[in-house]
Formats: structure tokens, C-alpha cells, sequence
């Protein structure tokens, strides 16, 4: 079904690779309008290149959702360069930072239980929520989707920080969702499994041969499929929901029963 997001111009934080990456491609595919965000232009003008090969129409804006002015000044710049913003997808997420911080919540500081919280919930989702917002009102089918994670509903030693952040995501899309219905703003929520993203990643250390999935190990594809449908408007009846993408190991009691 091409074309499923015409007429729509969506901007995607972290979308110069993984799971940002195949969102802002498949975006496209259905002929929405994209902006392509994160920190490295290189690799913001590859994709975009990638996009414009394939007929669809991008532009990369440098974004540093940790910077206020940064969020702020980058929707200005979407709107001006496309006319218009319907769709934002909060999907930035500062995953070096939680890579080295996976300790114990009692070890962590306050300066990276503070980095965290920035570039998880308060830049990637208040920030980015917030400047985008009457942009988002004066659109037709606008939505916000926000990237959480599995994290967010699991207690998992050494991820505190990174949890609370996430779940603070998940509260929020309620919220918005709320508050966006007389403006005609939907807000939804996908919360994420172990994706397998990036060459260097080979899905190691996943527990056993699934990790607990009834399904498999997910990959970027899954989750952008999951977010085309959310910002269509097949979906002009969902709001305030939570769609998770985790082959089912949120909910598979067996493989708890048998750890």
C-alpha cells in the first residue's frame, strides 16, 4: 500500500542509523515528506541520499535533543523547508551514555542519572513535544509517537536511570494524548524489545536461544512498520496507546516459570 503517509511531514530524532534509520526510510517509501536528525551529518546525508534515490523527498537537520535551543531552532528549520509538521517521532535515546552507566541504581550518580533523564524524557519527549506542538495543532492527522522500551516495564538490574526515563515516556504519551485531542493531535507509545541493530551487534547476550521471545530477535524493520502504521491515518482511532514490539517477551510466563 504506497503512499500510506502522503501529504505528511515527519521528523524523526536519531535517524541516522538502527532503528531512526529504517523509520525515516520506510516514512518515505510511503511518500511522506522527511526530516532526517541526529548529530553526525555524514551520516545524516547518507540517508537522506538513500531516500532521494528512491524517489522520496528528505533533508537532514542537525539535532542535539540534550540542547534546548537545538530542539527549538530544528523544528523552525523543518517547517521551513517543507511548509508544515505532522508527524513527530520522538526516538532519540542517548545509548552510549546507558551503555556506561549499567550499574547498580544505589552506584549511580546524580550527573548521569541527570544525562539520562535529558536525553531520554526531558529533551528527547518535553522539549521536542513542546516547540513542536502548535506546528502539530495546525496540521491534518497529526500524531507524536514515542519510542519506548522494554526496560520500561521490566526490572532489569544495572538499568535504573534508563528505566525511570522510559517510563516516563510511557506516562507522558497518556498525557499528551489527552491533552492533544481538541487540537486533533494523537499520541501513541511502541515499546521496543531486543532489536538487533548495527553491524557490530550479532544479538549476543540474549539468554537462551530466544531470550524469552515467543517470536524472535526483532530488527528495525519490526518497529517501523509498527510506527507507519501509528502516524497513518489508518490508525485515526488510536490514541494514548501502546503498541509493543518485543516478540512477546513482556508477557511470556512460561519462560519466567522455567528460568
Amino acid at each position: 500500500m504506497a503512499g500510506r503517509m502522503e501529504g505528511k511531514v515527519a521528523l524523526i530524532s536519531g535517524s541516522t542509523r538502527g532503528i531512526g534509520r529504517s523509520m525515516a526510510e520506510m516514512f518515505a517509501a510511503q511518500r511522506a515528506r522527511v526530516a532526517v536528525t541526529g548529530r553526525t551529518v555524514e551520516k545524516g546525508e547518507k540517508v537522506v541520499g538513500i531516500i532521494k534515490d528512491a524517489g522520496g523527498d528528505a533533508a537532514f537537520f542537525p539535532l542535539d535533543v540534550t540542547d534546548e535551543h537545538s530542539v527549538r531552532d530544528t523544528i523552525e528549520a523543518v517547517v521551513g523547508r517543507f511548509g508544515s509538521l505532522s508527524t513527530l517521532v520522538n526516538n532519540a535515546a542517548p545509548t552510549a551514555e546507558v551503555a556506561q552507566t549499567v550499574k547498580p541504581l544505589a552506584e549511580c550518580t546524580t550527573a548521569e542519572w541527570d544525562r539520562i533523564m535529558l536525553g531520554t524524557l526531558t529533551g528527547n519527549v518535553f522539549w521536542a513535544s513542546k516547540y513542536a506542538w502548535p506546528h502539530l495543532s495546525a496540521a491534518d492527522g497529526a500524531s507524536i509517537i514515542n519510542v519506548s522500551s522494554g526496560q520500561s516495564i521490566l526490572g532489569i538490574t544495572g538499568f535504573g536511570a534508563y528505566a525511570a526515563a522510559k517510563g516516563g515516556v510511557n506516562s507522558l504519551t497518556r498525557v499528551l494524548a489527552v491533552e492533544g485531542a481538541p487540537s486533533g493531535i494523537r499520541c501513541n507509545c511502541i515499546v521496543v524489545g531486543r532489536v538487533v541493530s548495527g553491524r557490530g551487534d550479532t544479538g549476543v547476550g540474549v539468554g537462551d536461544k530466544t531470550g524469552g521471545r515467543l517470536t524472535r530477535l526483532g530488527n528495525p524493520n519490526d518497529i517501523a512498520s509498527a510506527a507507519v502504521w501509528l502516524a497513518s491515518d489508518e490508525a485515526e482511532f488510536v490514541t494514548g496507546s501502546f503498541v509493543t514490539a518485543d516478540g512477546g517477551m513482556s508477557i511470556n510466563g512460561d519462560a519466567i516459570m522455567s528460568s
